[in-house]
């Protein structure tokens, strides 16, 4: 079967197209193509008439209903200090909230956005789409804990647009923490030493070891370094639930792994697996592949499929064409260099699952590389 052409709006790629703009603009794919009749299995998804103005009142309403009084919180209980970033879909806020210094994310109007393309963004993004989105991972988050995810503190359902809390990560997102490094260190690639990778690596395989382990299965579908904040110890928590999925457990008879026909496109494209590149079905091993991008990242100090070019375009018109390119294991420590290649497989069925990731890189945890934490060396 041939493969679908990329869209117009997979093509845009501007100076500032960060890995998260790549995101949007795959998140609202992924929505029009829901809508257009592709099956998620998502116990809580929304039916065609849900990305309706009525659709997000009754969201709301049921959010509003189920909330327990342990996370609702009224919207004068936060003393909004300072922005912290803002994104095509949303701005973050550092906040205070009964003295305690906390995270608001919030839906950015369209008359925000601070771009030439701002019409053209609104047109991609309409702010129901992104609303709808939050008030999705505000559900999510709501209904779960785990030490190695950011925690929710609660959400805000009495403005016009909804406010999810959550704690304060002071060290930010993994991204900048390298990219802060390599200023530190003025050089252009920094990589911290092999316990700290292996500890960043288990803390994030426990956090999909939980999600894809639950009774009815999550795919985060958006795993990347952006979304893997520290704290002020640096230890890593996953982030943004927002794109996530459910996913239903294949019978033992069904003999389908679980597959079911969740939308392609989806995530942040130097991330995303070929699979979903394809618009193929696709189970929770998209974010073990991603997860084999990520150990990359943090063991190299470098961008995924670098050798390719700046353009993460690339990949995916690789990928279409039936070739599987992946990132050079010579530029990471030796003893990753297998665990890797297993997560990012071709076949999704090859690639190990959460618990069995989990059970290598415990392994690796007591190891010592002697690599150290200044800039990087000879591999």
């Amino acid at each position: 079967m041939p493969m679908p052409p990329i869209p117009w709006k997979y093509q845009r790629w501007s100076h500032e197209a960060t890995e998260e703009a790549e995101s949007n603009a795959d998140a609202e794919a992924g929505e029009a193509g829901e809508a257009d009749g592709e099956p998620v299995t998502n116990v809580s998804s929304l039916s065609s008439s849900w990305s309706t103005e009525e659709g997000r009142r009754l969201r709301r309403k049921k959010l509003s209903t189920t909330a327990s009084e342990s996370w609702k919180l009224s919207r004068k209980e936060l003393c909004i200090k300072k922005e912290l970033s803002r994104t095509l879909k949303s701005t973050i806020y550092l906040a205070t909230w009964k003295g305690t210094e906390v995270v608001v994310k919030s839906v950015k109007c369209a008359q925000n956005l601070h771009s030439d393309l701002a019409h053209e963004e609104s047109e991609m993004m309409p702010n129901d789409k992104i609303a709808e989105e939050l008030l999705m991972e505000i559900e999510h988050l709501a209904s779960f804990r785990h030490p190695d995810l950011v925690m929710f503190l609660g959400a805000c359902l009495d403005s016009t647009l909804p406010m999810c809390v959550t704690e304060y990560m002071p060290m930010g997102d993994m991204e900048r923490y390298y990219q802060l490094n390599r200023q530190k260190y003025d050089s252009a690639c920094w990589r911290p030493k092999l316990s700290q990778v292996v500890g960043w690596a288990l803390a994030t395989c426990r956090a999909l070891s939980f999600l894809h382990g639950r009774e009815i299965p999550l795919v985060h579908r958006d795993l990347k370094p952006l979304n893997l904040l520290l704290t002020k110890y640096l230890e890593v928590k996953v982030a943004d639930l927002g794109i996530a999925r459910v996913l239903a457990r294949a019978g033992p008879e069904s003999g389908d792994c679980g597959q079911k026909g969740m939308t392609g496109g989806i995530g942040t494209w130097r991330y995303m697996a070929p699979e979903v590149v394809r618009h193929q079905k696709y189970t929770e091993k998209v974010d073990i592949y991603a997860l084999g991008l990520i150990m990359y990242f943090m063991s190299s100090g470098k961008q995924p499929f670098h050798q390719l070019g700046i353009d993460p375009e690339k990949i995916l018109q690789a990928y279409l064409k039936g070739n599987e390119p992946r990132p050079l294991l010579t530029d990471c420590h030796q003893v990753l260099r297998p665990t890797m290649a297993q997560a990012w497989h071709e076949s999704a069925q090859a690639r190990p699952s959460a618990d069995e990731l989990l059970s290598e890189l415990s392994e690796l945890g007591n190891l010592d590389s002697g690599a150290k934490c200044a800039p990087c060396l000879t591999m």
